[in-house]
């Protein structure tokens, strides 16, 4: 009798979701505009985008960025994932043990993000996708975790999507501060840019 029961439950269950619903596409729609809009703010404050290079301290949980003249900018980051331009393939943080864990925390609340809304592009260690689809896996993990915003840095092929605190601009003398950086918190020099910043958490 046992089995019989078994073998109508299989047959009238209800069927598993396979596409992620119309709320999670809303959901993914919006965050994508949310970091849109928060990008065109930094370009304004602090020139994002425009930097002239980045350096990560993986062990402190900090990046920093070179602009012109002299100027420096640190905040605090955690990895979304890293994307293969190469092979068109992202690769969640949360499915890499050689990123620190205090890094991945992110990460996992998109994978969580996606068990509950059965979104398998989330759930995925690695995905092939576009560029286009690798933005909105950050823009989702930035809103899921209140993140000020978005970094993505490039090293060769490879772009690394990061979601970043909000950024201290380092700048030397006053004269050199224009009204948009004043704008910004200002940090002091300092002999090593990640001294004194890092979190137990974020």
């Amino acid at each position: 009798m046992k089995t019989l029961t078994d073998f109508f439950r299989k047959i009238f269950q209800r069927p598993k979701q396979t596409a992620p619903s119309s709320a999670a596409t809303t959901f993914i729609a919006t965050a994508h505009e949310e970091m849109l809009a928060q990008h065109l703010q930094h370009a304004t404050n602090w020139k994002y985008g425009k930097e002239k290079g980045w350096t990560a301290d993986m062990e402190a949980g900090i990046i920093a960025f070179q602009f012109a003249g002299e100027r420096t900018g640190t905040t605090h980051f955690q990895v979304i994932g890293i994307y293969n331009d190469a092979d068109k393939v992202f690769s969640w943080a949360w499915a890499q043990n050689t990123i620190p864990t205090t890094l991945r925390s992110h990460a996992m609340l998109a994978k969580q993000w996606g068990k509950t809304e059965q979104h398998p592009s989330f759930q995925t260690s690695s995905v092939r996708c576009s560029m286009e689809d690798a933005w909105n896996f950050a823009a989702v993990t930035r809103k899921l975790a209140g993140a000020i915003s978005v970094y993505r840095g490039r090293v060769g092929n490879r772009y690394f999507f990061m979601t970043t605190d909000e950024i201290l601009i380092d700048i030397k003398t006053s004269a050199d501060a224009s009204p948009a950086a004043k704008a910004v918190d200002i940090a002091p020099s300092q002999t090593h840019w990640a001294k004194g910043r890092q979190k137990t958490k974020w």
